[in-house]
């Protein structure tokens, strides 16, 4: 290691990271809690997250435009609108960390306020934005209860099943009694009842780790089945909505197959894939993404020139160097890496990204 010190030192003398990295104000201040880093989509449609998710304006100056989020943008608003041809269906997929609940909060803001919401044209054409509110529905599927239910104290009504809280979410007392019955007995709904709860209207409905709630609703016995089952059978009637309609579009996410809950996102994709359904996978962001997601939340201001002169220090120390390394670490592509990593270095965030990310 001193090898490398050394070789390091000799090759050039870099900038300071205090002098090239700027970060914001509110870490400079030390009052950046760690909890804003753990995205809560039912605390967001609860009102009840931190600023930086609640406050739609907030949010959107504080999140990168990967391509994967503008897609989706697209993709749903655009067909909601009539404007574009998008999927009915959308599959985020990542490993765990991956950014597809930041994507789903995203989408809940825009449903929430359409396209008045400062600094959204970063992200999306504005004419594929609605310019009201949108019928919306977001579920973190992990926070159902089929047992005690999920209470609405502004109601005193309890929701018991994926179906029964769509239905509150989107017509309240109302639209919950179309599928009161259902949800009480943990039976899915058939379509008709749900082209009732949607009446025509522009509708997203956002459904976040359907497979962990699927472990979970294998406990609960449902006449011969179980509710796993009728979530299935659930999930299929609300695809064969979506794709006969223009004015649903679901989207919904799925861990790796590789990482927790991998045999029920697994039995999922082979499921749909069996009944011919046709569906549009996204990945909300890329590894290079990453880099610049973490950068756009912690700093103002990056000096990419200061960026470039440390990819090629690093990159030169590591051609230089008579350790043995790990393979790929002293290609030339490996500089970019460098480069869109910095201040940090790329390994740190195949780290937590890929090695760790599944731990709970």
């Amino acid at each position: 290691m001193q090898i490398f010190l050394d070789q390091l030192s000799y090759t050039a003398v870099l900038p300071s990271i205090f002098d090239t990295c700027i970060p914001r104000d509110e870490i400079l201040a030390g009052e950046l809690s760690l909890d804003l880093f753990a995205a809560k989509l039912r605390l967001t449609v609860e009102g009840k997250a931190p600023t930086g998710y609640q406050d739609p304006k907030v949010f959107f100056a504080n999140t990168f435009p990967t391509d994967g989020l503008k897609t989706l943008i697209a993709e749903v608003f655009g067909r909601l609108l009539g404007a574009s041809v998008g999927s009915p269906i959308i599959r985020l997929e990542t490993s765990f960390g991956g950014g597809k609940t930041h994507d789903e909060i995203a989408l809940w803001h825009i449903a929430k306020n359409g396209r008045h919401i400062e600094g959204l044209e970063r992200f999306a054409d504005l004419a594929l934005i609605p310019d009201r509110p949108i019928q919306v529905a977001a579920i973190a599927c992990q926070d159902l209860d089929p047992v005690n239910g999920v209470f609405h104290p502004e109601t005193g009504i309890s929701t018991y099943t994926l179906w029964g809280e769509i239905a509150y979410q989107i017509g309240g007392v109302e639209g919950y009694s179309l599928l009161r019955g259902s949800d009480e007995q943990r039976v899915s709904p058939g379509t008709v009842v749900l082209e009732r709860l949607t009446k025509g209207q522009p509708t997203l409905i956002v459904l976040d780790e359907i497979a962990r709630h699927l472990r979970a609703a294998k406990a609960t016995t449902v006449g011969n089945s179980d509710l796993a089952e009728q979530v299935v059978a659930f999930l299929f009637s609300l695809m064969d909505l979506a794709a006969a309609c223009r004015n649903l579009v679901f989207v919904y996410t799925l861990a790796d197959s590789s990482q927790t809950f991998g045999e029920e996102s697994t039995d999922i994709r082979e499921a749909i894939q069996a009944s011919a359904r046709q569906e549009r996978v996204l990945s909300p962001s890329t590894d290079v993404e990453i880099y610049n997601i973490v950068k756009q939340r912690l700093f103002s201001s990056v000096n990419e020139k200061a960026a470039e002169i440390a990819a090629k220090e690093y990159l030169s120390a590591y051609k230089a160097s008579r350790m043995t390394l790990p393979d790929g670490c002293t290609d030339t592509r490996y500089l970019q890496a460098l480069q869109s990593s910095y201040p940090f270095h790329p390994e740190l965030f195949t780290l937590l990204t890929k090695k760790i990310a599944s731990i709970p």
